[in-house]
């Protein structure tokens, strides 16, 4: 019964502390993958001129990285706790381990001066001789063998019980040294969290002192991507037209699709949440939908895609294959590209330049082209996904970051 509670209690301390060292290692790589998205909120931040145009952008993408900031130091803080959690438990099993030693040490001193006492071949050799019968004789033998074994087993006990603590002590010390490596990062992530807030609401002053103007800048855009929305939908009904003429059952404004057409819309919308980004490195900057402006609370903008921020001279990327069905451009020079994906179409907006040309076959993370930097620095992809003349949100088809 002693044993088996034994059994029970050592797999109790192993499983939690495999589920402890589960979670630190959980944490680690959240912590690293965030840091990530930190450095690149800090690259837009230098590239991006404080202009007054820019300045919206600015506060939107410090609240971004604050956001991120603070899911840091919420991580770190979890960390400490379970860093804390381990020393208590590593401190308690080292005064076990201590009591336990000492108490092994002393029984075998014991045994050893008393086996010292009665060492001399003569009173071994008597101790059997002495004996009444042959059964009694073996029986004493098997007694000074397990006598010599229990001696053995004793300092076997004793050599992986001291490794055993030096392990714990060398862990324990490991512990510390992290622990102090922690509690530093939520420091230094405290103060650039802070020195954020004061450049966030230095902004938002600037904002607010001239509230007006940065509205009817809003909306004047709002206006101008209304009406671009408009001819995207005029555009692809023109591609819809083009595919259905001549085709027998054809639906108005759905795709015709051949068989070959059909296994790729399939295909596309089997990877739906896994789908990768079209850019490598960046974040969304503005959702889909309807939804109150970040920083304006009082607008209302609609979005019939994503936008999505990325470094200087970053490229967009096919996220799946197809054919490039489209390549406009915009009185200023911008240009989108347009790639077909059964009754799905993928839309690459604000390019400087394409690497592509109507008519070619993409496959997935082909690049398509160079995104346009603004004179105030801001590399901005509009992306857009349709299925047939209706916009979906991108976000629940890409990869979740």
């Amino acid at each position: 019964m002693k044993k088996n509670s034994c059994v029970l209690m050592l797999f109790l301390l192993c499983f939690a502390f495999a589920k402890a060292q589960s979670d630190k290692a959980v944490l680690e790589q959240r912590k690293s993958e965030i840091q990530k998205e930190i450095n690149q909120f800090d690259r837009l931040l230098k590239n991006v001129r404080k202009e007054e145009k820019t300045m919206v952008l600015l506060v939107e993408t410090i609240d971004k990285k604050m956001a991120r900031t603070q899911e840091i130091i919420n991580i770190t803080n979890k960390q400490a706790n379970i860093l804390t959690r381990n020393i208590k438990a590593n401190a308690v099993e080292i005064r076990k381990f201590n009591t336990e030693i000492k108490s092994l040490k002393a029984a075998y001193a014991e045994m050893i001066v008393k086996a010292y006492k009665s060492k001399n071949d003569q009173s071994r050799l008597m101790f059997l001789l002495s004996s009444e019968d042959f059964l009694q004789a073996y029986k004493r033998v098997q007694y000074l063998q397990s006598y010599a074994n229990y001696r053995k087993k004793q300092a076997y006990e004793i050599e992986v019980k001291s490794n055993a603590l030096v392990d714990k002590n060398a862990e324990l010390e490991s512990e510390k040294k992290e622990k102090k490596q922690v509690l530093a990062l939520n420091k230094k992530q405290g103060i650039a969290l802070k020195v954020d807030k004061v450049e966030q609401e230095n902004l938002l002053a600037v904002v607010q002192a001239n509230e007006k103007q940065y509205a009817s800048n809003i909306k004047e855009k709002g206006k101008e991507r209304n009406k671009i929305d408009k001819e995207l939908k005029a555009l692809i009904v023109s591609d819809i037209k083009a595919s259905n003429k001549g085709k027998t059952g054809a639906v108005a404004n759905k795709f015709f699709l051949t068989p070959e057409a059909k296994i790729l819309a399939n295909n596309f919308k089997s990877n739906k949440g896994k789908l990768p980004w079209p850019v490598e490195e960046g974040f969304v900057s503005r959702r889909y939908g309807t939804q109150a402006h970040p920083v304006l609370r009082s607008l209302t903008i609609d979005s019939n895609g994503l936008r999505m921020q990325s470094p200087s001279g970053a490229k967009a990327r096919a996220i799946f294959e197809g054919e490039v069905m489209r390549i406009t451009k915009s009185k200023y020079g911008i240009l989108a590209v347009h790639i077909r994906h059964g009754n799905y179409t993928s839309i690459y907006d604000n390019l400087k330049q394409v690497s592509v040309e109507k008519g070619n076959r993409v496959n997935t993370k082909d690049i398509i082209g160079e995104i346009f930097t603004s004179n105030s620095g801001e590399t901005e992809l509009k992306f857009v996904l349709m299925q047939d003349t209706e916009t979906i949100d991108p976000a629940q088809w890409i990869a979740r970051k």
